[in-house]
């Protein structure tokens, strides 16, 4: 697993670095982070890559732009693939920070992002380079980005090549269910767990399919969770809306294609080394599947 958090603290180190509290961040926490940006982004990891959302093996670049004036910096995030954005060959997610390891996407799209000067609700407007008229796109609360107003002889909808953004990652209210269904309460309005210095992370999506939000929550420091250094909570809506707790573990998951029952997918549980367990959702727990190599052999006194 080492290759992959190389690649994801990489994609972090540029939004990361710079404040000295940022500086003092633990690789765990970078990975955290860079993992919640490019899941926000719409990229998934295998192994050691990332993929973009036609399944192939990419390279994003990062970059940080405060698009709402507030001083702290949202991200650009760019994938180059012609094979699966067409035109050329180019997509962008814009994603904004909302906590520790939490980003949401608030807008998207196909070309390369050209940020304008002019702002719309106290954000920077932007465009797509290219030749000929460019719709500018503008931040709506509530909605993220969107194009109002089409070029001239352009239908009134917008083009498909540029994606509408999907919704914030998880409401204020979501995150704080989660957290309680978690087992986790608020002190002083955040959440702490084994590291009081820190809060813990939270990143929502719909793990399973089923069209409900869940919520991966993880915590840190090695004194609760030994050389791993994190430990991780999931926890899952069910269809009257309230939350509970689904599975509790020490380790850094790795979420698979392949499923289980109720289509949980398969978790890798990374830490320290090149094998790792796999865990299979059985309609009752994450119970032991197989073993996963991260490199040839290294699985191989494993029965």
């Amino acid at each position: 697993m080492a290759g992959r958090w190389r690649i994801g603290l990489a994609v972090a180190a540029l939004l990361l670095a710079g404040g000295a509290a940022q500086a003092q961040q633990t690789l765990a926490e970078r990975a955290r982070e860079a993992a919640a940006m490019l899941s926000a982004a719409g990229l998934r990891t295998r192994g050691d890559q990332i993929l973009n959302t036609c399944g192939r093996p990419v390279q994003p670049r990062p970059t940080a732009v405060d698009l709402d004036g507030d001083g702290r910096p949202e991200a650009v995030i760019s994938d180059v693939d012609p094979a699966c954005y067409g035109g050329t060959g180019e997509a962008f997610s814009v994603i904004q920070r909302q906590g520790p390891a939490s980003w949401a996407r608030v807008g998207a799209g196909r070309g390369r992002f050209k940020p304008l000067e002019t702002r719309t609700n106290g954000w920077r407007d932007y465009s797509v380079e290219g030749p000929g008229c460019q719709r500018t796109w503008t931040y709506q609360p509530g909605e993220g980005y969107v194009s109002l107003k089409p070029c001239p002889g352009e239908g009134g909808a917008p083009p498909a090549a540029a994606p509408a953004p999907a919704p914030p990652a998880g409401s204020p209210a979501d995150r704080a269910a989660a957290f309680r269904a978690a087992g986790f309460t608020a002190t002083r309005g955040r959440y702490l767990a084994c590291d009081k210095s820190q809060e813990l992370g939270i990143e929502i999506r719909d793990l399973n399919g089923d069209g409900r939000p869940d919520a991966v929550i993880t915590d840190s420091g090695t004194e609760c969770f030994g050389h791993t250094g994190t430990g991780y909570t999931l926890v899952t809506q069910d269809a009257s809306g309230a939350w509970r707790k689904l599975f509790q573990n020490q380790g850094i998951p790795d979420f698979q294609t392949t499923r289980g029952a109720g289509g949980w997918p398969d978790i890798v549980n990374g830490g320290p080394g090149l094998c790792f367990p796999v865990l299979r959702w059985n309609g009752r727990d994450y119970a032991f599947a197989r073993w996963k190599a991260e490199s040839p052999g290294a699985c191989a006194d494993r029965r």
